[in-house]
């Protein structure tokens, strides 16, 4: 009796088997029939109950499942739809997990930190008025090996050379030497033909280095020709016969100029070493004014 009322719900032949798939083979089954009362109310798979007395009531939501499937040809996979929903359901769980990771992976980037002063190497910016890092510290360095500052002459920001009106100066004066636009920024062209300069094509400003007399090495450059000029204005000029010349027109610092300079600082009550220091310049250069 219990069969014949389930099988009056079903309309068609098509919604008979869909039972089947999650109902119990009924019979005679004592069983069966035994655990009916605790059975009733339980929802079968989204689309059945059984009622306190045993009777099938399908969930309404459902009856249209099952009409689309009949209407479909009764392939028998009426539920189909459900397993599609689900899929298109894991795939955008799929998606969202694709996205979470993402923005991990996003997140988890961390952008280059900026250079600071001390991790500049020479020839990576161009250096200008204002500007201070290692870099700077380097030029300054081609520079006095050049003979173009007097390393006295440099300045300090935060323990590295800073890119001021002497350091400018100086570039400039190079830049002329080296035939380049005399702009006193030090771009890439003007780094790189100080690094490879040779310093006897130096025009040397006295006051530049201290110029000293020695057997074995002399120094020679223009600012020796202008030491020579100062002492002459001071009146304490070398001998005229013992000035010597190189063939590119730069003078030596003879010992007979340093005798000179010696005169001038016992006259001056300065430290009497025969070097030409910069105290001795700057007294030379008042006196010359």
């Amino acid at each position: 009796m219990l069969l014949s009322a389930a099988a009056a719900l079903l309309p068609t032949h098509a919604q008979a088997e869909e039972v089947t798939t999650f109902m119990p083979d009924l019979g005679n089954n004592d069983y069966f029939f035994g655990e009916t009362n605790r059975s009733w109310g339980k929802v079968f798979k989204n689309v059945a109950k059984l009622d306190k007395n045993g009777d099938v009531k399908y969930i309404a939501s459902h009856r249209s499942h099952m009409s689309h499937r009949s209407g479909g040809g009764g392939s028998g996979y009426g539920h189909r739809s459900h397993y599609s929903h689900y899929s298109s359901y894991g795939g955008g769980s799929s998606h969202y997990s694709s996205s979470s990771s993402s923005r991990r992976s996003s997140s988890s980037y961390s952008k280059p930190k900026p250079k600071t002063a001390g991790d500049y190497s020479i020839g990576d910016r161009t250096l200008k008025t204002g500007i201070h890092g290692s870099d700077v510290t380097s030029l300054t360095g081609y520079l006095a090996t050049g003979l173009y500052i007097n390393r006295s002459w440099i300045k300090e920001k935060e323990g590295y050379a800073l890119y001021d009106a002497t350091i400018a100066s100086a570039v400039k004066h190079f830049q002329k030497d080296a035939g380049l636009p005399q702009t006193g920024v030090a771009d890439q062209t003007t780094i790189n033909k100080l690094k490879s300069w040779d310093n006897s094509k130096t025009t040397v400003i006295l006051g530049t280095r201290e110029l000293s007399y020695s057997e074995t090495s002399t120094d020679k450059g223009t600012d020796v020709t202008e030491l020579v000029n100062l002492l002459t204005k001071a009146g304490f000029a070398p001998d005229p016969k013992k000035i010597v010349m190189t063939s590119d027109g730069r003078t030596e610092f003879t010992k007979d100029i340093a005798t000179a300079v010696r005169f001038f600082q016992a006259y001056n009550n300065l430290s009497v070493t025969g070097r030409a220091d910069e105290a001795t310049i700057k007294a030379l250069i008042a006196k010359a004014q």
